[in-house]
């Protein structure tokens, strides 16, 4: 009960963030720091970690691991890439891995492990790909970008977390709904974005 609490909570503050500026420094934070909130501040990126957390958190308990852990590589991964090339628009990338994850939850049937683990992969490159600070220093990047993979990290764990084992069947609808709600969203967004 008291873990629910606690997800419940973190999900309540992730969810509660504000608007925010992509990429500006965030006064009073150092680099770590921001990075750490950037995830929860850009609402492609909540969208996209609450659809990956959703499908994640729909799985088997044999495939929630690996992942998670995939996730985790792959914000790794793009770390190294990102201080070894420095950047890329991925903002799209963000919304259509929302897309493609919340309808893989919305229909809530078994798939191949690696039907889930592309979108999860690809999810955890965009997201530390569009959270490059406009910063020079290699340094400050890699702090950033650190902070950024373990707040994209605990956010995808923390919405996994909420949709493991849910008692009730209105429950695990009310997952389909909001994973069905994830993908509208980034549809609707990502149709705007090409109207342009």
């Amino acid at each position: 009960m008291i873990g629910r609490r606690a997800a419940l909570s973190a999900l309540a503050f992730f969810c509660g963030a504000g608007p925010a500026h992509a990429h500006a420094v965030i006064q009073g934070l150092n680099d770590f720091q921001g990075g750490l909130i950037h995830p929860v501040l850009v609402p492609a990126h909540v969208l996209s970690l609450v659809a990956l957390g959703l499908l994640i958190g729909q799985q088997r308990n044999s495939r929630r691991t690996p992942l998670i852990f995939a996730f985790a590589a792959g914000l790794l991964l793009a770390i190294a890439l990102i201080v070894a090339a420095q950047a890329y628009e991925t903002g799209n990338v963000i919304l259509a891995v929302a897309l493609v994850a919340g309808l893989l939850v919305a229909i809530a049937q078994p798939l191949p492990l690696v039907v889930i683990v592309i979108p999860v992969v690809i999810g955890a490159f965009a997201i530390e790909f569009d959270s490059v600070p406009a910063l020079v220093s290699k340094r400050d990047t890699l702090v950033t970008l650190a902070g950024t993979a373990l707040g994209a990290w605990l956010a995808l764990v923390t919405v996994a977390g909420l949709t493991i084992d849910l008692k009730y069947e209105w429950m695990r609808i009310g997952v389909r709904v909001a994973g069905s709600w994830s993908a509208a969203i980034a549809l609707l967004v990502l149709a705007l974005q090409f109207k342009r």
